[in-house]
């Protein structure tokens, strides 16, 4: 085992409920579309650009627990591979009612990371190559919703970034996407595990355990 990964640390459990929820609620309520929560501002070290570093929006994903990671990567596949003849449209569906189910209950995913899909040839995909350290940064700025899981958030996590091209994790999140999105040629996953936690809200930087 490297490094890195003994030194992983569980994440916020109030983080990760707040993530399970604001899935369910996608699944329920938006047709699948995402919530902002879920689209972390990924910042990078890249020496060389600008200030020397490289910001990326993207939609972070989480894995099932490691021993149920290849059974829920089957149910995936196995929906695609069923709705098939009867069209995007249907696997997008059936995807959607997988999720109900999927998203219920917290200890059922991974606490220790969060995942993207990302183009092979993207900035931060070479810049996480370069040096696997990393911040991943949500900022939800609702001040009308009276629903809890929009309330105000800004919540700063340190991360390790892993670029996968092959692998248990790197089916999981590929099969997941294509239930939504179709194949996604020349991607790579990334794996972000988690090192630490801040609430960063107005100009906080207090640590966040537990």
């Amino acid at each position: 085992m490297s490094k890195s990964k003994t030194n992983d640390r569980p994440l916020p459990r109030s983080f990760l409920q707040w993530q399970v929820e604001l899935r369910r609620q996608t699944m329920e309520l938006r047709a699948g579309a995402p919530h902002v929560g879920v689209a972390p501002l990924v910042i990078a070290r890249r020496p060389g650009v600008g200030v020397g570093v490289v910001a990326h929006s993207v939609i972070c994903g989480l894995l099932p627990r490691p021993e149920r990671l290849e059974a829920e990567t089957a149910r995936f596949r196995d929906v695609y591979e069923r709705g098939i003849a009867e069209g995007a449209k249907h696997i997008y569906d059936e995807g959607i009612a997988l999720m109900l189910d999927y998203y219920r209950d917290i200890d059922s995913f991974d606490d220790h990371g969060i995942t993207t899909l990302l183009p092979k040839k993207l900035p931060l995909v070479d810049a996480l190559r370069g040096d696997s350290k990393c911040a991943l940064v949500f900022y939800v700025f609702e001040l009308r919703s009276r629903d809890p899981i929009e309330r105000l958030r800004c919540t700063h996590l340190d991360m390790v970034a892993e670029v996968l091209e092959r692998g248990p994790v790197y089916d999981n999140v590929w099969w997941h996407n294509t239930l939504f999105h179709g194949p996604a040629d020349d991607h790579v996953v990334v794996r972000f595990r988690h090192r630490a936690a801040f609430d960063t809200c107005f100009g906080r930087f207090d640590a966040l355990d537990g």
